[in-house]
C-alpha cells in the first residue's frame, strides 16, 4: 500500500555536490538570518568522541565543548545537517546547544533555492575530531 502524502515540503535537500561529493541545498529561498532547520543531537562522552577517531563518523560529528585537559565532546547530528560541506566563505551559520541536545542552521547570507547550504567548520575543517 502505497505511503500517503502529507503536503510537507522539505525545505533542504541532498545533491550531488560540484564541490565535495554529495551536499545539502536549498529547496526554497532563504533570507539572511532566516531558520533553516533544528535536529537532534547525540551528544557523546569524551570516551566515545576519542573512540571515533580514526573512523568515518568523525567526518559527520560536531564539535561541543573540551574540558581543561583538552579533551573533547563531539555530538552526531541526526538528519540532513551532516551533509553540509565546509567552505570559508559559508552561506549558513550551526549552532550547537547541548543542553537541548540539538543543532540549529540558519542563513548566514541570502540562500536562493537549488544553492548548496555550506557551513564553515572552523578551526576542525582540516583536523579530525
Amino acid at each position: 500500500m502505497p505511503m500517503e502524502k502529507t503536503g510537507y515540503a522539505s525545505p533542504v535537500e541532498v545533491r550531488q555536490s560540484p564541490f565535495h561529493g554529495r551536499g545539502l541545498f536549498a529547496a526554497v529561498s532563504f533570507e539572511a538570518g532566516d531558520l533553516i532547520a533544528t535536529y537532534p543531537l547525540l551528544v557523546l562522552s569524551q570516551d566515545d568522541t576519542a573512540a571515533i577517531r580514526g573512523t568515518q563518523v568523525h567526518h559527520y560529528v560536531f564539535h561541543v565543548d573540551e574540558n581543561e585537559q583538552g579533551q573533547m565532546r563531539a555530538a552526531v547530528a541526526f538528519g540532513l545537517i551532516s551533509m553540509c560541506n565546509h567552505s570559508v566563505e559559508a552561506n549558513a551559520d550551526f549552532t550547537v546547544d547541548p543542553a537541548a541536545q540539538t543543532v540549529t542552521l540558519s542563513a548566514r547570507t541570502p540562500i536562493l533555492a537549488d544553492a548548496e547550504i555550506l557551513i564553515d567548520y572552523e578551526e576542525f575543517a582540516d583536523q579530525i575530531i
